[in-house]
């Protein structure tokens, strides 16, 4: 069962075949106690500390609402910065929890609260026909496999970005989807956020920056991107994204985000890339660069320059699109700023925006999507009007709430679907492939179709 044809990648076979094998059979005996006994007791205050009580049980679902159950496959760093979001959604019951990994299995029960059960085997998981949707927070060389038993097991899919390790395998994902009618949606939450969605409507609507003619993107942090392990047999476990049987490094948990900022903005997919990365800072054995320079080519001519480093982390992160009227800045995921240039008309609602000081002295506007809300603008995320209160909540809130009500209860497609998404991985990977290879790499049109 929850077997395709294409990606026949069974839990006992990945095991076998990983370096995770040995570590995965020292717990097993130890991880079925801990179930046990979890279920069949509450938790004691001791293993309940007080700063974790808000994430320990979900709220009751709300009265007019039919519950939606939710298996969670995955409950890692970023898992469960997925699940402490969405155990607040109304009407939203986590029925199951998986992971291999006895103490994150242990905390993702206890956020998901008392009527989760835990699971070893995520196709035990996908057997219970009471599960509507799934969300799946696992190592990008799991998300096929996961995802396609998922769909073809009547499931509505979350999937963490990037959509898959290679592009087949995505493909695969949006065919899948396809066959099934079962919806599949990617984790690029910024197509979510208000703050992004405000700067694509003034860029390409509103045409504040006139023609767009550069980007630039980055993501610069001062971290060895290594996670503290309590064993060496857990290594490659808890730091799969240090090695290259299981990630795709930097362009694929870093890039993949704003790469797909790019073809949103733009409405187009890159024409060529190429670039350069190494391991050149952070000598400790891993297998995936730590820094990638990255040069693509957009339709009429548009350059996308990219940088992810390890090494130093004055810039953060951010996405810059330049026009020749003016530049649009969005930073930290949070915040957009707009710098027009010298000759560039003034707008009409200038007067009324809050300013900010950029380089050289120049004065920005600060993008505010609450203050355009009289002007119908500002307040649509997808062509949905935004209830109150949705600028005060993160993109992370905002997809997963998407997820569950838009997607998984009327049945509508997500605005980051897999096709989407799909994009997304082929230019990250194909920009890894430019890197290895030390080419350029040129896409042609039905490389991004499925």
């Amino acid at each position: 069962m929850f077997k395709d044809k294409h990606i026949l990648v069974s839990r006992r076979e990945f095991l076998r075949d990983s370096a995770w094998a040995a570590a995965a059979a020292a717990f097993a005996a130890a991880l079925q106690e801990r179930l046990e006994a979890q279920q069949k007791k509450p938790a004691t205050p001791q293993t309940k500390p007080a700063a974790q009580k808000p994430q320990q049980s979900a709220p009751q679902p709300a009265r007019n609402l039919p519950p939606v159950n939710i298996g969670f496959i995955g409950t890692g760093t970023q898992g469960q910065t997925l699940l402490q979001r969405l155990v607040r959604i109304p009407g939203v019951r986590v029925v199951a929890v998986c992971d291999i990994y006895p103490p994150h299995l242990s905390r993702g029960l206890r956020m998901a609260g008392p009527q989760a059960k835990g699971y070893e085997d995520y196709r035990q998981l996908l057997e219970r026909k009471d599960i509507d949707a799934v969300i799946i927070a696992t190592p990008l060389s799991l998300h096929a496999p996961m995802t396609i038993d998922a769909l073809q097991a009547g499931k509505h899919v979350f999937c963490e970005k990037t959509m898959a390790y290679s592009v087949e395998d995505a493909r695969r994902m949006v065919q899948v989807s396809r066959e099934t009618g079962k919806h599949l949606q990617i984790g690029h939450q910024r197509h979510y956020s208000p703050i992004y969605a405000h700067a694509r409507e003034m860029m390409t609507e509103q045409e504040v920056i006139g023609k767009l003619v550069h980007v630039r993107a980055w993501w610069h942090r001062n971290n060895s991107w290594r996670r503290p392990v309590p064993d060496k047999k857990f290594e490659e476990l808890l730091n799969w994204r240090l090695y290259r049987k299981y990630s795709q490094g930097l362009m694929a948990e870093l890039a993949s985000h704003q790469i797909d900022v790019v073809n949103w903005f733009t409405g187009a997919t890159p024409v060529s890339v190429m670039g350069m990365g190494g391991i050149d800072y952070w000598k400790d054995g891993r297998e995936v660069w730590d820094n990638v320079e990255v040069i693509y080519e957009y339709p009429d001519g548009v350059k996308v320059v990219y940088t992810s480093i390890l090494s130093n982390q004055y810039d953060g992160y951010a996405e810059q699109f330049m026009g020749d009227k003016g530049t649009l800045l969005l930073t930290n995921e949070k915040d957009g700023f707009l710098f027009k240039e010298p000759t560039a008309e003034e707008l009409g609602w200038e007067a009324h925006a809050k300013k900010t000081t950029g380089k050289g002295g120049s004065t920005g506007l600060v993008l505010d999507v609450t203050a355009t809300k009289k002007k119908g603008t500002g307040a649509v995320i997808g062509g949905q009007k935004m209830a109150a209160g949705y600028e005060l909540k993160d993109a992370y809130v905002l997809e997963l709430e998407s997820f569950v009500n838009d997607v998984v209860r009327n049945g509508q497609k997500p605005l980051c679907d897999a096709e989407v998404g799909f994009k997304t991985a082929v230019a990250v990977l194909m920009a890894n492939k430019a890197i290895e290879e030390g080419t350029k790499v040129t896409f042609t049109p039905d490389m991004f179709q499925v």
